[in-house]
């Protein structure tokens, strides 16, 4: 059976809120006109949270601002966060803080990032990847008493990878978050196939996250220092471009999703506004266009075929 979009939305990027309020406010305004349903939330980039606990003040004055708008939310957990990693308990104690922060402002998802087993400690990869698996399971309860789902994202590993560990954490309320340009690098850099990992992966999604890059994996280019005007000229790593400026086959990859059983929210993630604030229309109506108008119009012409 073919699903259907929830909406299509946008993130408020971590370094670029960087604890302004002011900002926060001013990228809110400016989703607004452009006409977003939804607008994914930092947790680490509005100061909510601190050394594991919610900030009661500054946490009712997001949840004022946020009120204020018709946006529907989710919120990204902070990058750093690693559920493998037991030893050190405060990733857990932050996660159980992002999932309540995600409570108080009615979010839909919370996205959690597939991060690396520590190959630096001495503890078995088994264990680590245990420690994960029992750390979701519990913290998946806590996230269905506010009815939220965690989607655990795709970053440095393939898709199939992280749907192992969604099913092996075997919990309603924990699925996937697919970002399609950290698949897009990886399959790239990996020699793996781009369009198989996608398929294996939208049936257990949640959310999407979408932008444009060139394929090009930073270990690549280890020469090229980390620095944003660099790796735009040498069009290396996750760029988080517009959509059509970069080199993922969005043709195929939205007819992909489209005819899929993806029924979940579609992010676009152009984490440069000063780059690229013109551009924010043309892919939002790209995808509005592409996923929602042509899913209604196959749906309306089966309809027609069968009366």
């Amino acid at each position: 059976m073919q699903g259907m979009v929830k909406g299509i939305g946008t993130n408020v990027d971590t370094r670029r809120v960087n604890g302004s309020i002011k900002r926060l406010v001013s990228e809110l305004e400016f989703f607004k006109s452009i006409g977003f349903d939804y607008v994914e939330i930092p947790a680490a980039g509005l100061d909510v949270i601190a050394r594991g606990r919610i900030i009661k003040k500054r946490l009712e004055r997001v949840k004022e601002i946020l009120s204020n708008y018709n946006f529907r939310y989710t919120v990204h957990a902070p990058d750093v966060i690693n559920l493998k990693r037991k030893t050190n308990p405060w990733h857990y104690k932050v996660m159980e803080a992002v999932i309540e922060f995600a409570g108080e402002i009615n979010a839909e998802v919370i996205v959690y990032h597939y991060n690396e087993v520590d190959h630096s400690i001495d503890v078995p990869e088994r264990i680590q990847r245990r420690a994960e698996i029992l750390a979701l399971r519990d913290l998946a309860d806590l996230a269905k008493e506010k009815g939220i789902v965690i989607g655990i994202e795709n970053v440095q590993h393939p898709v199939s990878e992280v749907l192992e560990l969604v099913k092996q954490v075997n919990h309603p309320n924990v699925k996937l978050t697919i970002d399609i340009g950290h698949l897009f690098i990886l399959t790239s850099y990996r020699g793996l196939n781009f369009y198989e990992e996608l398929k294996k992966g939208l049936p257990y999604a949640v959310e999407l996250h979408v932008s444009d890059n060139f394929g090009e994996s930073p270990q690549t280019y280890q020469q090229i220092p980390d620095v944003e005007a660099f790796r735009f000229v040498y069009g290396i790593g996750d760029l988080h471009l517009p959509i059509g400026e970069g080199d993922i086959p969005y043709n195929r990859v939205l007819k992909i999703i489209r005819e899929s059983d993806f029924s979940g929210i579609v992010i676009l993630e152009i984490n440069s506004m000063d780059r690229f604030a013109d551009e924010y229309a043309d892919s939002l109506n790209l995808l509005r266009r592409r996923l929602i108008l042509a899913a209604n119009n196959s749906k309306t012409k089966k309809r027609r075929r069968v009366k």
